[in-house]
């Protein structure tokens, strides 16, 4: 080992001293904290930086469907409207309800088209032959009968009747309760009518009459009756043709004119043919269905002659 003199000694002694000072001076406990303080910040902001990148990146969806909602809340869909149809073949009577709860009665021979579910502004319907309302009252939505003519009716709650049979020359509305609105089909001629009133349109001349009728001759089919007032034989044959679901051909050969006042309930027609022949010179023959070349049949026909 070098041998070292006494000064040489003294300075290396006083150097490790002052490197030992130097070491004791460093806070070895506050550099520790003071480290992990700036990794925590780091981490803070490392993870808010990834927090806001998938906040932009979720937020673009999130704001579209707010607003896809907001629009679809403001601004409902128009969806496609889906429609029922109801028939009352030729000879039968059907009962049944609407949407709303009205009832409706529908003769033979007649359809009623409606919507399954009643818009919020107004309810509805079109005819096609004859339908008793009873329509359940609704000021904020009013009832709308169309008819194949134009002709409409409308009401918030009744109770009426309408026959629009396309072969028939006139329509007619009648009014047992309540009141209806008539629209004609210039869409600007609008007559009122109150109970125990009817209204006829001529669909050739487009003229519309109002009358005063006996209401219950005109609804009792509804109760399987078939009530004449003053009835002419026309008038008796086309409804007995739909009422039996024959086909009656009428001649008139004598040019005479007959009215009648009758009621009918369960009678068969050739009984109600027998008793409308004690005041007029009437002779009938019968014409049995045919089975034609589509497999369908043909109606029943019965010829009625008038001398």
């Amino acid at each position: 080992m070098e041998n070292m003199n006494p000064e040489s000694l003294l300075r290396k002694a006083q150097a490790l001293g002052d490197d030992i000072k130097e070491m004791e001076s460093i806070d070895v406990l506050g550099a520790y904290h003071q480290a992990q303080m700036k990794m925590k910040a780091n981490r803070r902001k490392q993870v808010y930086s990834l927090i806001m990148r998938y906040a932009a990146f979720l937020t673009l969806p999130l704001l579209i469907t707010s607003l896809v909602l907001g629009y679809l809340y403001f601004h409902e869909p128009e969806l496609d409207e889906k429609y029922a149809e109801v028939t009352a073949a030729t000879g039968s009577v059907i009962h049944y309800e609407l949407p709303d709860h009205s009832v409706v009665w529908l003769n033979g021979g007649s359809t009623l088209r409606y919507p399954t579910v009643f818009h919020k502004e107004n309810r509805n319907v079109t005819l096609k032959g004859e339908a008793y309302f009873e329509v359940q009252a609704d000021h904020k939505r009013p009832f709308y009968v169309n008819t194949p003519s134009g002709l409409s009716v409308y009401v918030y709650g009744t109770k009426f009747n309408v026959a629009a049979y396309e072969d028939d020359s006139n329509i007619e509305t009648v009014l047992e309760k309540g009141k209806v609105n008539v629209i004609a089909p210039d869409r600007s001629t609008i007559i009122q009518l109150m109970p125990g009133e009817q209204l006829l349109y001529d669909k050739q001349s487009k003229k519309l009459i109002k009358n005063k009728v006996d209401v219950y001759e005109k609804v009792a089919w509804k109760e399987g009756k078939l009530i004449f007032r003053n009835a002419s034989l026309n008038d008796i044959f086309k409804r007995l043709s739909r009422h039996f679901n024959v086909d009656i051909q009428f001649n008139n050969k004598s040019g005479k004119e007959y009215k009648y006042r009758a009621t009918f309930r369960n009678e068969t027609l050739p009984q109600i043919l027998d008793y409308l022949a004690k005041s007029a010179a009437l002779k009938w023959k019968t014409e049995e269905a045919v089975q034609q070349a589509d497999d369908t049949f043909t109606k029943k026909r019965i010829i009625v002659d008038l001398y």
